[in-house]
């Protein structure tokens, strides 16, 4: 759960707020009570140019890995060379979302 007690979505893959956007569902999705948050590489990789202020309007919120979490996505990416940073950041930023996004968790 999020500071506000709501569940967190966490989004691994821009495809989703895409398509949601192209089903016109993005604003309905973001009313829903969940929050919704992407690590912050996904963020400046692929959205923050591509409507990021407004993902942030909406609500979306954006968590950063820690120390840890970088040495774990290049040690995912090092055994998986066709993960990009973002992907091999996945599987570590959903570990420590509690921490970064849900504070009350830990």
């Amino acid at each position: 759960m999020d500071a506000d007690g709501r569940d967190v979505v966490v989004v691994s893959d821009t495809s989703v707020l895409i398509d949601l956007e192209r089903g016109s569902l993005l604003e309905a999705a973001f009313r829903l009570p969940f929050a919704f948050a992407v690590p912050d590489l996904l963020y400046e990789r692929e959205l923050k140019a591509k409507g990021g202020s407004r993902l942030r309007e909406l609500g979306l919120q954006i968590a950063e890995l820690d120390g840890d979490g970088v040495a774990k996505a290049v040690e995912y990416r090092k055994r998986v060379p066709a993960l990009s940073l973002p992907d091999g950041s996945r599987a570590p930023w959903s570990a420590t979302v509690a921490a970064s996004v849900c504070p009350s968790a830990t």
